[in-house]
């Protein structure tokens, strides 16, 4: 259960990060935003996946790192 709680986390920020980076230059390109919507999904798409596989390996070395500390 680890596992998918660490997946969902790592998907939900890694898409969120991409997604909220893509509006930020969409809107400060000047250019309409609903015109930049298919780049803006597929950075979310590209984020959501890599903080899907990243996110278990960050959350474990995150508790193998407080587990020596304590």
């Amino acid at each position: 259960m680890n596992l998918v709680r660490r997946t969902a986390i790592g998907a939900l920020v890694g898409g969120g990060a991409f997604t909220v980076v893509t509006v930020f230059r969409s809107i400060t390109s000047d250019g309409p935003f609903l015109a930049s919507l298919n780049p803006i999904l597929l950075f979310a798409l590209i984020g959501a996946t890599v903080g899907g596989l990243v996110g278990p390996l960050i959350g474990s070395a995150i508790e193998g790192f407080r587990s020596r500390r304590s």
